[in-house]
């Protein structure tokens, strides 16, 4: 797996993918296909997951051509923006919202085990954590998603941007607004 290739890297494996060098597309999917299904998986029941990022590959391969090198955007978020309409499609077909649960009912991301910590760390720890997964599912869909792209999945405004279909600074001021109301409900 190559999930550490520099974006210089990314893009000359796409170069390649592109004239049907099936090994670069290989070293692709292996450096994306974790990134992608962790995406889909804090979006869909897991039962789902399979489905919807296979799909998201057959995508790529079917559009790979069409992708076009931007300085404002990597392939990385173009590759999310597959991922990112397939699991709105996924839900237009649906027509239902799912909440993100392990199998047990419990919520996926309120499990944070962390080895380095005492038990009252700990302890300590999930309850911030439970209290901040309080007020996120309180935000708007769209706030939070803004929030997951920057913060956890670590994406720059731009490549939101693209992902998301919205204006660089229509997501500052998306994100500035989740955070102000994270700041209130604290």
């Amino acid at each position: 797996m190559r999930e550490n290739m520099t974006p210089s890297q990314i893009e000359k494996c796409v170069l390649k993918a592109q004239k049907g060098d099936e090994r670069s597309f290989a070293l692709l999917f292996d450096s994306f296909y974790d990134k992608i299904s962790r995406y889909v998986h804090f979006r869909v029941a897991q039962e789902d997951v399979e489905d919807i990022v296979s799909d998201v590959f057959l995508k790529v391969v079917e559009k790979l051509n069409t992708y076009k090198p931007n300085p404002k955007a990597s392939f990385q978020s173009w590759i999310f923006r597959i991922a990112h309409n397939r699991v709105i499609d996924f839900y237009r077909q649906k027509k239902e919202l799912l909440g993100k649960q392990d199998d047990d009912g419990n919520d996926f991301f309120l499990q944070i085990p962390d080895d380095n910590l005492r038990p009252d760390q700990q302890a300590n720890l999930n309850l911030d954590v439970k209290k901040l997964y309080k007020v996120l599912k309180q935000l708007p869909d769209v706030q939070r998603e803004i929030l997951e792209f920057k913060y956890l999945e670590g994406f720059s405004n731009a490549e939101v941007s693209q992902i998301t279909g919205k204006a660089e600074g229509n997501i500052r001021v998306i994100q500035l607004r989740a955070l102000r109301e994270i700041r209130k409900r604290w």
